[in-house]
């Protein structure tokens, strides 16, 4: 484990000419806590206590605990909690920092360790595990989302009264960016949009005016946090399972092929491409069970051979570049058909692809180009260009929040120019974008590639059977502009074999909504795929692949 490594490796830069430093600050012992508040109703807390030195293999770092527990989405809402332990020495800079966090049923762990500019971080998703190793600033502090404490240390550590420009590291996302400090009268107004009050030579408020968030500082005592990992999926005993790596260009894929104990092939096949965002084997992204190894383990009992990988950036496959694109991920579906192709225990006149969202993009592709390929499945597939799927998106969002009608016209103007912008190759200034249109300048690439897509000139030219699932309540994919279209273009391309199917009450990942609708949040919820999707799956499969 890198939790160890840090033994070795730490070594903490002296703090002699550091001011001011945390041992002028605080006092082993310290505790503090905050409560967040929005408008005006508790949600949550996150309590802080200062340790002390601690003696790490004859290096001396100064020790802070730390956890929150927040309730997102109010009432019925996710319970969220993390604890964390973060080392550092004189002037904060991180030398060491592990933490965890529970958001309902998803659960993440991260490990690092800072030396030479470099940080080694052992991130735990789910069932899955990965080593990364990234760049660090050594003049950069950490910060951890939701860690007010983190912020006051950041703030404590500057000249008092002034402007400060901070580097810093996030211990979330593993990125470093830069925080700035304006300093005011009684606090500062700061880079991520928060004002902060300080007062007695500490942090007393955070006040978020965007989010209606109020941070307070409490003298009140809260209960220690403990996080219990929940189960995840493991092999079924009822199933010969083989590891796998596909290698092509520079790319390794790993992955796992699983068939009934001593069956006999040659065997039907099935390849699952995975939607938007690194997911593993089973998937599992960034820690939330998305429920793909139930669609697989049935197929498996079925009698399919079937594999499923790890996305590039999980498991044991490649990392992902920074400049990846949508064409790449094609290459890696593709690499992975080809693959089954040439196994002595497939039947290559038999293999059928499954895509979930992203993926059902990617299968037509694979099929218009590969007229070897069975059958294709589109699980809530996008039926439209990414830009009009992510503007209906963030119109959803911005209704839910109860904005009026002009007040959200005026913003979709907005997201809409800087969509083209970012389908575009018009420089785009960084300096003054915010932080949502950062995460999506940094994916560009991945967004340029996919504008140039035209899903239903695709799904036109495919010739194999074609079944479209589809989830009612699904409010990122449509029923009646994605999923509708795509069965009207395979219609008027006189595709002799296609069905779409809409399931009542089905969401995204075709499990039952809790409510009338689907949100975010309940992907956090421990919550089956749906049994009467999983038959009609397999029975279109069955039909299709299992006769000769």
């Amino acid at each position: 484990m890198l939790a160890l490594l840090i033994l070795a490796l730490a070594q903490a830069p002296s703090p002699a000419a550091q001011a001011p430093s945390i041992a002028k600050i605080y006092k082993p012992g310290e505790e503090s806590v905050w409560v967040f508040e929005v408008d005006g109703k508790p949600i949550g807390h996150h309590a802080s206590k200062y340790v002390g030195m601690d003696d790490l293999a004859g290096v001396r770092a100064h020790h802070f605990q730390g956890g929150y527990r927040l309730n997102t989405g109010g009432p019925g809402g996710i319970e969220a909690l993390s604890t964390g332990d973060l080392w550092t020495d004189d002037a904060g800079h991180p030398i060491r920092f592990v933490q965890q966090a529970l958001t309902g049923v998803s659960y993440a762990r991260v490990e690092l360790a800072v030396a030479d500019k470099k940080g080694a971080a052992h991130v735990v998703q789910g069932p899955s595990a990965r080593d990364i190793t990234v760049d660090i600033d050594p003049e950069a502090l950490l910060l951890a989302n939701n860690y007010v404490s983190h912020i006051e240390l950041a703030a404590l550590l500057q000249p008092t009264g002034k402007d400060a420009t901070v580097k810093m590291f996030s211990g979330t996302s593993l990125q470093s960016f830069v925080y700035t400090l304006k300093a005011k009268p009684d606090g500062y107004d700061d880079s991520l949009g928060e004002t902060l009050r300080m007062a007695d030579g500490r942090l007393a408020e955070v006040d978020v005016a965007a989010a209606k968030l109020v941070i307070r500082r409490s003298s009140e005592h809260v209960d220690p946090i403990t996080i219990v990992p929940p189960d995840v999926a493991k092999p079924n005993p009822a199933f010969d399972a083989e590891n796998v790596e596909i290698r092509h260009d520079d790319a390794t894929i790993a992955g796992t092929i699983t068939k009934k104990k001593g069956a006999k092939g040659p065997f039907p096949a099935v390849f699952f491409v995975s939607g938007s965002g690194p997911q593993d084997r089973n998937g599992y992204s960034s820690g939330i069970d998305l429920g793909t190894h139930e669609i697989l383990d049935r197929l498996t009992e079925k009698g399919f051979l079937v594999l499923r990988v790890d996305d590039r950036g999980t498991g044991g496959s490649s990392a992902m570049a920074p400049d990846a694109s949508f064409v790449d991920l094609i290459a890696d579906a593709r690499a992975c058909v080809q693959f089954l192709e040439k196994r002595e225990d497939v039947d290559p006149k038999r293999i059928a692809v499954i895509g979930h969202s992203e993926g059902g993009e990617t299968a037509p592709i694979l099929a218009a180009e590969d007229r070897g390929i069975a059958a294709i499945v589109l699980l809530a597939a996008p039926g439209r260009s990414i830009l009009e799927i992510v503007a209906d998106q963030n119109r959803l969002a911005l209704t839910k929040q109860g904005l009026a009608k002009d007040d959200i016209e005026k913003q979709m103007a907005g997201v809409r120019a800087f969509l083209a912008r970012l389908a575009s190759d018009e420089a785009i200034d960084a300096s003054k974008a915010s932080e949502e249109e950062m995460t999506a300048i940094a994916s560009r690439k991945w967004f340029q590639s996919h504008a140039k897509r035209d899903p239903i000139a695709t799904i036109k030219e495919v010739k194999c059977p074609v079944l479209i699932l589809q989830g009612a309540t699904d409010f990122q994919v449509s029923p009646e502009k994605d999923a509708a279209a795509l069965e009207a273009a395979l219609k008027e391309a006189k595709n002799p074999d296609h069905e779409l199917k809409v399931f009542a009450g089905l969401d995204h990942l075709f499990k039952k909504s809790p409510g009338e609708t689907s949100e975010l949040q309940d992907y956090w919820k421990s919550r089956p795929i749906d049994p009467g999707f999983l038959d009609a799956l397999g029975a279109w499969l069955e039909k299709r692949l299992m006769t000769k």
